[in-house]
Formats: structure tokens, sequence, C-alpha cells
């Protein structure tokens, strides 16, 4: 069961010599207990998407602070790495991935050992401060909104802190997103995991990147508007695919 493709793929990380990105989207943390968006079981099925926008924040700061930490914090919070984020963090390891850029707010990548992370929507157990950048730990604010039912304010200006995710109608970090860019234009192979690829403009990072002549493979269970660039479409679970990629791998990499 994908065993050839599982081959394919760790052929061309090791032929890139170091040049690859992993772009991973909300489906490799579904077999971690996280739900996706889109999905049958997807949050937008559940909740509607309004109600995780810039603009229901500002306007509603005390309703939106409940919604995160009553439908999202303790999902992420306890969530564990599953074996798609340990296989990518193992690739890294073995100097073949040099980087995750990721879609996802829950750590997992970080809590399953990969080491550069960059993360263009965000992350769960942050807080910041939209006016003056004050960035802190979330837990002790869970905690004290769950006492008072007051969105925190900023110890430095006095404004409502936000968790650290990117809502929609906010940009994306600058710095992430030109690390990202930077590596959609340099890097040889492109390996997706469990995105859409419909949410812009991180979207955008593996169509660079074939336009600069990188391979593309996507490994998602539902279609892509990308798949037909790609050299091959795996649509199995991640958690199954991924490590026997890794191990692969590291079979090429004993025998040279």
């Amino acid at each position: 069961m994908g065993m050839r493709e599982a081959e394919v793929i760790a052929r061309a990380l090791v032929e890139a010599k170091g040049k690859s990105v992993v772009f991973t989207g909300a489906g490799i943390s579904t077999e971690s207990g996280i739900p996706d968006f889109r999905g049958p079981q997807g949050l937008w099925n559940m909740i509607s998407p309004q109600v995780v926008t810039l603009e229901y924040f500002l306007k509603r700061p005390d309703e939106s602070w409940w919604m995160y930490t009553e439908m999202f914090y303790p999902t992420l919070a306890n969530a564990k790495p599953n074996p798609a984020h340990y296989a990518i963090a193992e690739l890294e390891a073995l100097g073949l991935v040099e980087a995750v850029i990721t879609q996802n707010v829950d750590c997992l990548h970080q809590k399953a050992g990969s080491k550069r992370v960059i993360e263009l929507h965000g992350r769960f157990d942050q807080v910041q401060c939209l006016k003056c950048g004050f960035r802190d730990g979330i837990e002790k604010h869970v905690s004290n909104f769950k006492k008072n039912g007051s969105a925190p304010k900023c110890p430095k200006c006095k404004s409502v802190l936000k968790p650290a995710v990117v809502y929609f109608g906010e940009r994306l970090p600058e710095d992430e997103l030109s690390q990202a860019l930077a590596l959609a234009n340099s890097c040889k192979v492109m390996l997706v995991v469990g995105s859409s690829l419909v949410v812009y403009p991180a979207a955008w990072i593996p169509e660079i990147a074939i336009r600069r002549g990188a391979k593309l493979f996507i490994v998602n269970i539902t279609p892509t508007h990308m798949d037909s660039y790609a050299e091959l479409v795996i649509k199995e679970r991640a958690g199954v695919f991924l490590p026997m990629v890794a191990e692969y791998a590291k079979q090429m990499l004993k025998s040279k």
C-alpha cells in the first residue's frame, strides 16, 4: 500500500540533498484528534467562520475569547503529534528536509522534534497585542479569562490581548511569510501534506515552488487544484504513508 510511491518520494528527497520543504495543513493533524476545517466533521460545519474574523474579535473580544477558550484551546493544548509529524521531524534530522512551512497553529511539529518550523498562521499557545506587539504565553491568560470572563489586557499598553493565531482579515506575519517565500524560490522538492491548498496567501507557496522548477508531491485525502502539477498525488493518511517515506530515505542514505 503506497510503498512504490513512498520509495519514489524518498528518492526525490535524497537526490535534492537537503533542498526540500514540507508544507502542511490541517489534514496532517486530524489523526491527532484536531478537526480540519472543510471536511465532513470540519470546524466550519460546527461554527461560522465569521466568529474567527479580526472584525468580530475587535467588536466582541469577550465573546471571541469565550469561543477560543471553549472551542479551540482545550483540543489544541491536549493534542499529541502523530506518526506523520514524527516522520517529518526524522526527515529533517536526516538532513533531507530544510524546513516545515505550516498553516497549522497546533505546534505539533515542534512537539515531534522539528527544528525549523515556519508558522504562517501563528500559534495557539501565545497571545499578542495588536497595538504594541507584546507577546506572552497564553496559559495564564486563559486561566484569568475563565475566572473573570473578561478579555485579558496588555500589561504594557492596556489594549486587549488576542490569541496569536491569524484570524480571517488579518495579515500573515511578515517575517514568516518572507522566509516561506525564500524557501519556495530555492527548494528542489515541495512535499505538501494535508492541505486543501485553498487558503491564500499561504497556498501561493507551493505554486511559487512549481514555477521555480521544484518537484511537487501531494499527500492529501481529498483532491486539490494542484494535483495535475504534482509528480505524485497520494490519497492516503499521512500518518501511515510518511513513516514509509522516512524508512526508505534512511535505507537509501545507509546504502550510499
